[in-house]
């Protein structure tokens, strides 16, 4: 059994239209959006102008640090992170309103830099750059594009070998004043070196010490051949003595061979010569030893003076070489800072170079080259004007169901019971 429903009970509610419903309701919105966006496709891109791209790629190098560091060097990432760093500032470079304006002022275009960066284009895959361009001919799409990349590789190339110009500067700074640092080192080195007579010290002492030990071998070599001169004298000096003896005693045996007989026989006469002729060889013999003793005594006499002379050449060598020493410590220091003012010089000057071929190669090679040039199109580019009016019926479709179900949320249509 039914209750009676009594005044006092709410208005039942009313049902949700489903989204179907809906669609069938407010069809008309949405056809007039998709074919008002259609019709405006269709007609903006017929009526447009044709437009012609053209095309550049770059390859990005992955070249040394521009920096010229002087003692630490910072870690410029790995091969892959230079080539993007390379085509992000690249790109940068690229869309920079510097460049455009140059590129409008070097081909006398009439169009603004904004107009002229929104029609260029890039993008990156793997070490290449590609870049596009969008113009109303064939001709103006390739000549802009040309020169435009070269505007932007020139004015990279350049802020990329900034770091390494103004390190040369400074090495070549400080190259100049540490080149007369060098001078003065030298100048001094050089007054030490005059003043005292003397070249490379080190050597010098060292000929010195040579000059000393030939001196001491020379004098004691004259002493030990003047001792044996001396003994052999003193040999030959016996001897002689002996032979005196000897012809003493013979010279008396003959004189009394003489002597025995007024008219002595044949073999008294022969023993008397015998006799004779061992005076006249003990006689000679004492004469040549005296000599030789004498020639040993001058010999000995000889070689001491050269000892002699040797001993005081060894004590002028000796004040020498201590003069030489005691001037050692002023010229290594003077050396010393002739060779850390050369060092410091060397160091400079390979720094110097090192910013030179850097800056060159910056300038000169760079770090992106163009692998394929920019061509000249040869029909329109862009996306067919079906594809597009496509495009738009079916975003337009999108937009249609959002504003139909935004006027239904607005204001609902009333169902009838």
């Amino acid at each position: 059994m039914q209750e009676a429903m009594s005044p006092s009970d709410p208005t039942p509610q009313r049902a949700s239209p489903s989204i179907w419903a809906i669609l069938r309701r407010r069809w008309w919105l949405i056809a007039a959006i998709v074919v008002g966006a259609v019709v405006v496709t269709l007609i903006v891109t017929v009526s447009a102008p044709p437009t012609y791209r053209s095309s550049l790629r770059l390859q990005a190098l992955a070249l040394d640090d521009q920096e010229v560091a002087l003692y630490t060097r910072r870690s410029s990432g790995g091969v892959s992170e230079q080539i993007a760093l390379t085509q992000f500032n690249f790109n940068e470079t690229l869309q920079n309103s510097l460049i455009a304006w140059r590129t409008i002022r070097d081909l006398d275009l009439a169009i603004s830099a904004s107009q002229l960066l929104g029609d260029l284009s890039t993008s990156a895959a793997g070490d290449f750059v590609t870049v596009t361009y969008d113009a109303d001919t064939p001709q103006q799409a390739m000549d802009v594009l040309n020169r435009h990349v070269e505007n932007a590789l020139a004015y990279y190339n350049e802020i990329r070998a900034r770091p390494a110009s103004v390190s040369g500067q400074f090495v070549s700074s400080e190259l100049a004043s540490q080149g007369q640092v060098l001078r003065r080192a030298q100048d001094a080195l050089l007054q030490f070196q005059l003043e005292h007579n003397v070249g490379d010290l080190p050597r010098e002492i060292n000929a010195v010490q040579d000059a000393l030990r030939s001196l001491a071998a020379a004098r004691d070599g004259a002493q030990i051949q003047a001792s044996q001169a001396e003994t052999l004298a003193q040999h030959y000096q016996a001897q002689a003595d002996a032979t005196a003896a000897e012809l003493t005693a013979a010279q008396q045996a003959l004189a009394e061979l003489s002597g025995a007989a007024e008219t002595p026989t044949a073999e008294q006469q022969a023993s008397s010569d015998a006799q004779a002729a061992l005076v006249a060889e003990l006689s000679r013999t004492a004469a040549e030893q005296r000599s030789a003793a004498r020639a040993q005594q001058a010999l000995a006499a000889g070689l001491r003076t050269v000892s002699s002379q040797n001993e005081r050449l060894l004590n002028q060598r000796a004040g020498d070489l201590a003069q030489l020493i005691g001037l050692s410590s002023d010229y290594n220091t003077l050396q010393a800072e002739v060779d850390s003012a050369l060092a410091d010089y060397d160091f400079l000057r390979g720094k110097a170079a090192e910013a030179r071929l850097k800056e060159a190669q910056a300038i000169s090679v760079g770090s992106l080259q163009v692998v394929d040039p920019a061509f000249l199109p040869s029909e329109p580019g862009g996306s067919s004007p079906l594809r597009l009016a496509l495009l738009a019926a079916v975003v337009s479709l999108l937009v249609g169901l959002v504003a139909a179900m935004l006027l239904e949320f607005v204001s609902p249509t009333r169902v009838q019971p």
